[in-house]
């Protein structure tokens, strides 16, 4: 028979036997639970988790710009800690809907915001493999995403805006004028607001018929021959109303690829109802100049960006 203190002895052993093997337990991941977010995701976000993904992908790059988006997605670039302005930037780079130019028009933008206080995501949103609504569906999900997790990614849900060059200044305008825009299928996500609350549009394409449309990007996301009502409602000089948040624009007034009609159109309306939106127009005939130095005046432009945003307390 054990002695009362051999027992009292192998009770102890017992106790910090468990509570040894408790804390192994805490240490192994469990089947179908998450593990607390200890760090801002680093990876690309696939936009629409509650789908499959599109096999086989058939998204590729070619002369640094990248096709077939079949699973669109958004690369988060963060601020350094301490720098953060709680103010966040969804980022359409430009292509025709054919394509996007990644890295100039998307990350070399992203790292500007970025290093600026401002947490940047580059979408990769589907193209004229899909036409529309796609691009617009995919736009609408990448802000409330954003808002969705706002919370635990630091960022204000009241500063999270829309930034877009060319035809993804269209996308950008479009989610900026029609962020109601619904179609027949259910976004889990409905609920939340996908208006942006300030927009940045980078020569845009605004009209997509008439003389001054881009005939490229109309067939690329409407196809050879669109319906007119699907003409008008994606001319977004259009969509206008006073819902329309805070607009910066910059245009070249020699653009061959866009005229600048579009930019003069689209600020036309919005100057009738949001009086904190600008208009840069510079005297350059380069479309596409993202944010490469030593092209004139164009170059200055995110100077004039910065001034903007810092007024209004979206950047450092």
């Amino acid at each position: 028979m054990m002695q009362p203190s051999n027992v009292s002895m192998a009770l102890n052993a017992f106790k910090s036997l468990c509570i040894c093997m408790g804390a192994v337990l805490l240490l192994i991941p469990l089947p179908g639970v998450a593990d607390p977010v200890t760090e801002l995701p680093a990876e690309p976000l696939y936009l629409w988790a509650e789908k499959p993904l599109v096999e086989p992908d058939r998204e590729h790059i070619k002369d640094q710009r990248v096709y077939v988006v079949d699973n669109p997605s958004m690369t988060p670039f963060w601020p350094e800690e301490g720098t953060a302005t709680g103010a966040a930037a969804v980022i359409f780079p430009g292509g025709g809907y054919v394509r996007l130019a990644i890295d100039h028009e998307g990350y070399d933008i992203a790292k500007w915001f970025a290093a600026r206080g401002v947490a940047a995501f580059v979408v990769k949103y589907r193209m004229q493999e899909y036409g529309f609504p796609a691009p617009l569906l995919d736009g609408l999900r990448a802000v409330r995403l954003v808002r969705q997790n706002a919370a635990d990614w630091g960022i204000d849900p009241g500063k999270i805006g829309v930034v877009g060059f060319s035809a993804g200044g269209h996308l950008a305008a479009s989610v900026a004028t029609r962020f109601t825009y619904t179609n027949l299928l259910d976004d889990p996500l409905a609920d939340i607001s996908a208006r942006p609350d300030f927009a940045v549009l980078g020569y845009p394409v605004i009209a997509l018929y008439g003389p001054d449309a881009h005939a490229g990007s109309r067939k690329a996301l409407l196809g050879a021959n669109p319906d007119p009502k699907l003409l008008h409602d994606n001319s977004l000089q259009f969509q206008v109303t006073d819902k329309v948040p805070p607009v910066f624009m910059l245009h070249g007034v020699g653009d061959q690829a866009v005229t600048v009609a579009n930019s003069l159109a689209f600020f036309t309306e919005v100057q009738k109802h949001n009086k904190q939106s600008e208009l840069h127009v510079y005297q350059s005939n380069i479309h596409g100049v993202g944010m490469i130095q030593g092209q004139g005046s164009i170059s200055s432009w995110p100077q004039a960006l910065e001034a903007w945003m810092r007024e209004r307390g979206w950047m450092m």
